[in-house]
């Protein structure tokens, strides 16, 4: 194969040809021969986007963070609801108030 050393090139083209290696996650050699083949007519077209695609940009959780996330929050199913835990003993028994005179 052939090597190719490219001058003088354009600000603003370097920095595009930056972001779209960033954003793709490649080196930017393979970005480079990527918009090289496209320009001639040789690549193929980007493959339409996987379904699903837009839930992995809006961050949803895979199986294992959700299994993960379902297991942490169920350390919360023993609280009694909308009552700090230190309101009650270690039997879960409310705790009288302090100060207050019971009748």
């Amino acid at each position: 194969m052939a090597d190719f050393l490219l001058r003088d090139i354009d600000e603003r083209i370097a920095e595009l040809v930056k972001e779209m290696a960033r954003q793709r996650g490649w080196p930017l050699n393979d970005v480079l021969l990527h918009l090289i083949k496209q320009a001639l007519g040789l690549s193929e077209p980007d493959p339409a986007p996987e379904p699903g695609d837009i839930a992995r940009l809006m961050g949803a959780w895979d199986d294992s963070e959700s299994k993960a996330f379902q297991a942490a929050m169920s350390a919360f199913s023993g609280l009694p609801d909308d009552a700090p835990s230190y309101m009650f003993d270690e039997e879960g028994r409310p705790q009288k108030a302090k100060g207050t005179h019971s009748d």
